[in-house]
This record gives structure tokens, sequence and C-alpha cells, in this order.
């Protein structure tokens, strides 16, 4: 029989392209196609992917190997939307050595993309690197776009016509010249691309649940428990699962899509092309999921990576439930010494039920996918304009905001502006003067009355307008 914990956790805590904001919950059903970026070092890889993703979000140098991390970001191109992936870095620490470092970045850019951008530098011209990476290139069956970078000087690109990878495209990604036409470039190829990424929508998929954890914890021991069936590849050899794998679950009168996300790595520790695929994916699971269960092993500690899991769930709008697996391996000593690390380590994430579990037994596996898309359908409330301003007097009347310097704060009108997870938008006279405490409190008060447990609830706070301000003036 499964037994949920009682940790305390069930109780409630620029460049020239058209862009625009792409929530996940607008999409949550759809996997958006991957365009990866390519290239020897220092050719403006990071400097191309900041111009197109409309912000700074790459380190960028003038030096080679300044990229050190994986960078993906969802954009726009019109009316089309990919994911982003800045593959720069991935061995590009040992360039004594650049051909290895080369062989790593193009192996992930096919491993996770449709499309890939190759970048060469229209400064320095061809070089013999960028005839490796374009012999590799041409081998697959995969869209790819010539980007000659810094073409300030009109017909720097012409060179690269020997490469044999179809027309350069010539751009300066510093000075956002020639964007507007590469933008084009890439929105033309993504529809013959359109019909490998169907919607959820055509069957009743009740919840995507993602699977999360450190390596060799039993994520994949679960899914197989939960399927009734070798569906993963189970090894006691860390990081086995090197992919996210999609699977359904008939369940009740439709089915769950479970997501293996792969064994997750400490971020800083990437230095294989094996791990920067894995967490590429597990990242995009994570956007597509409704519900994370997170696999804690209960013959180990909780640690840091663990908690930073948890909390990128959560960021990309994720309700999350805790398994903690291999009960068997835990006394009732280790268990009650467990038990108490675990809530003091979740102490600053409200509302997180805790199950325990053996998975390689099948035990609890049961209840615990139950709950979790109970936790998936709590992440996809909505409530009436109505009931949610009662919600909001009653809150005010229960406990007052704080005065802002001694004037009175008045939280007048809320409404909700999406799920997945709930959004809700409250106005005020004075919402820069409500502190951080009575945040939480609003928070922890909505939880409560709507018992959404397990959910990230988001609220924002806008100040509220007279309409008949400018006639009183008069």
């Amino acid at each position: 029989m499964s037994e949920q914990l009682n940790t305390g956790h069930n109780n409630t805590d620029h460049g020239d392209v058209d862009h625009k904001n792409i929530q996940a919950s607008d999409r949550r059903a759809v996997r958006l196609p991957v365009v990866a970026i390519v290239g020897r070092p220092n050719v403006g890889k990071s400097t191309l992917f900041n111009r197109l993703v409309g912000k700074r979000k790459a380190i960028v140098g003038d030096r080679p190997g300044v990229t050190v991390d994986r960078l993906e970001s969802e954009c726009c191109f019109g009316e089309t939307e990919v994911v982003l992936v800045d593959t720069g870095g991935i061995g590009e620490g040992t360039h004594d050595i650049m051909q290895p470092a080369i062989d790593a970045q193009v192996e992930a850019a096919l491993e996770i993309a449709e499309i890939v951008l190759f970048v060469v530098d229209a400064q320095v011209g061809s070089t013999p690197v960028d005839d490796a990476i374009a012999d590799k290139l041409r081998r697959q069956d995969m869209p790819v776009l010539l980007v000659a970078n810094k073409a300030e000087k009109p017909g720097s690109e012409i060179e690269f016509f020997r490469l044999g990878m179809g027309d350069p495209i010539a751009v300066s990604a510093a000075h956002g010249e020639g964007i507007r036409a590469f933008a084009n470039a890439i929105e033309r190829l993504v529809p013959d691309l359109q019909d490998d990424f169907l919607t959820e929508a055509e069957s009743n998929v009740l919840a995507s649940v993602a699977v999360i954890g450190r390596p060799n914890v039993g994520k994949s021991t679960l899914i197989n428990a939960w399927l009734g069936r070798e569906r993963m590849v189970v090894s006691s050899v860390a990081g086995t699962t090197r992919d996210a794998i999609d699977s359904t679950l008939l369940y009740n009168n439709g089915v769950v899509r479970l997501v293996d996300t792969a064994g997750q790595r400490k971020h800083g520790r990437i230095s294989d092309v094996i791990e920067f695929v894995a967490r590429v994916k597990a990242v995009q699971a994570f956007k597509r999921a409704d519900v994370a269960v997170m696999v804690l092993d209960g013959g180990e500690g909780i640690v840091e990576q663990d908690m930073r899991l948890m909390q990128l769930a959560r960021d990309a709008g994720c309700a999350l439930v805790v398994a903690v697996n291999k009960l068997d391996l835990l006394g009732n000593d280790e268990w009650k010494h467990y038990a108490e690390r675990l809530d003091f380590r979740m102490r600053a994430m409200s509302d997180i039920p805790v199950f325990r579990i053996t998975a390689s037994r099948r035990k609890g596996v049961k209840r615990l996918l139950d709950e979790a898309i109970k936790a998936a359908d709590r992440n996809k409330f909505e409530l009436s304009t109505g009931a949610l301003n009662r919600w909001l007097e009653a809150a005010q009347e229960a406990q007052h905001p704080p005065s802002d310097g001694g004037a009175l704060v008045r939280l007048k009108y809320a409404s909700q502006i999406s799920t997945r997870p709930p959004s809700i938008k409250i106005f005020a006279n004075r919402p820069q003067g409500l502190k951080t405490s009575y945040r939480r409190y609003l928070e922890q008060s909505f939880r409560k009355a709507f018992d959404l447990v397990g959910v990230p609830v988001r609220f924002s706070f806008s100040a509220s307008k007279n309409p008949y301000q400018s006639e009183k003036r008069r």
C-alpha cells in the first residue's frame, strides 16, 4: 500500500525579428521544432543566438570557448514558433584538440534538432574546420542553413559556396544586418516539419507526466511499473537512459503521457555531448508536462541538485509531486532521519505532496500515479471572476494589507490570466506597497481555499486606474 509522507509540505508556500512571449500553457501539448546553432569557436554563434531571441541571454566574448553552458529559448519567426539552441561550448575547452570538440558539437545538434544553422566567419573566410563541419552535415538528411556571420563587407559570403551547403546567408549578428531575411528563411523551412509535431488534442490525454531526478534513482523502473512492461532500459549504471522518451498509458477513459527525462547531472558538470543532449530534452519535457514527479533515492541523502531540479520544473509551470524511492533500503530510524532532512530542505517549497514507494516491487506506484494525475488536473484550475473576487475580499477581511508608509493599501479586484499554472493578476491602488510577507499570505490563502496542493500558483500585481480620474481634474 502507498503511503503519503506527512512532512508539512501538504500545507501551504535585440534585433529586427518580431518577438513575443510564449507561455508554456499556450502550447503545452505540442513539441516545438528545435533549431540548433553550430560552428567553430568565435564565429559569433552566441551573438546570433542573442539577436534571434531578442535578449542578451548568452555570454558573448572575443575568445574561443566563452560559451560554457547549454542555452535554449523559445522564439518566434513571424507566426512560427521554435526552440533555438546555442550549442557553443561543447568540447571547446580543449582548443589544442579541435576535432573532438567539433564532432561533439555537431553530434549534439543532430541529436536534438530538426534544423541546423551552420555559422561561419565571413571576415576570416573558409577554414579546414569549416570543411570538416560541412562534411558531417552534408551526410545528414536534415535541413541546414549556412550563415555567413560578420558579413559587413558586401560579397564576403561568396567563398562559402565551395562548402556545398547551398547559398550562404550573409548576416551581421552584432549589427542586426540581414537578420530579417535570415529569419524568413527559417520560417519557410518549419512548415515542412509540421507533420512531425502532432498535438495531443487528437486523443484524450488526461495528463502529461514528466518523471525527473538524478541518475539511477529509479525513474525508468517507476515508469516500467506504471506501464507493466519493460518499456525503458533499466541498469545499475547511472545515466543509462540518454533520451526523453514518451510512453502512453491507458487510464480510465483516456491516456496518460509519461516522459522519462533521462538522468540529470549537476548543471556545471555537463562535460560531454550525451549529457548536453539529455539536459536540453529534459528542459523541453518540463515545458510540455502538466506535472513532474520528482524521484528521490531513499538510500541517499537529499542534495542541492534535487532541489534545483524541482525548481526547474516549477519554473516551467509544472505541478510537482515527490516520490521517495527504494524505501526497502531504510530502517525505521533511517527513514525518520531522511524525512526530517527532506522536510528541512523543502521548507521553501510549500504544498508539495510526498509519497513513499519501492518502484522495483511496484509498491505505492499506483497511488502515486493517481495523485500525479490529480495534481495535473489541479494545475489546469480555472476560476470564475466572481468567485475569485469573493476570495480576494475574504482574504483581505481576514488579514488587512499592511500600510505603505502610512497610506492605505487596497486590493480592488483580481482576474485569472492563464492556467498551467494558474496565474492571477491583482489590481491594487498601491501595488508597490505590498510586502513580500503579505504576497506570501495571499498565495497560501489561495492554495488553501481552492485545494491547489503541489501547484505553482503565480500572482502578479498591477496599479488599478480610475476611468474618471481625468474628468475630476477638469
